[in-house]
């Protein structure tokens, strides 16, 4: 009812877009290659990521990349209090980060695929 609204609605859609883009790529290049669909074996290359994958499998993955997402929202969040073009520049930035390791990911697959 008494909603505060996001200072950069626009930006933190598109970069927990991408975000899930890459989590869902990430989990299809991993299956895939677990099921020996691929052409040779992916592995998340990310070493903390791996790391988490390995202990904690792919809903600890996710639950890591998701917090990851979050933790970069609420800091464009406060510092965007502060320093608005600083806080939009991050997320735009993080948006096209993410979305060229979803395009690498896509391209991984497509050209290894069986």
């Amino acid at each position: 009812m008494f909603r505060r609204r996001l200072q950069f609605e626009s930006e933190i859609s598109w970069f927990v877009l991408v975000s899930v883009l890459d989590i869902v790529m990430t989990f299809l290049v991993l299956r895939f290659s677990a099921d020996g669909l691929t052409r040779g074996t992916f592995f998340e290359s990310n070493p903390i990521a791996h790391w988490v994958l390995t202990h904690w499998g792919i809903r600890g993955m996710v639950v890591f990349k998701l917090m990851l997402v979050a933790i970069v929202v609420v800091i464009a969040e406060v510092v965007g209090t502060v320093r608005p073009v600083v806080a939009r520049l991050l997320l735009i930035g993080g948006t096209i980060v993410v979305a060229s390791v979803v395009i690498y990911t896509v391209r991984l697959l497509l050209l290894h695929r069986l």
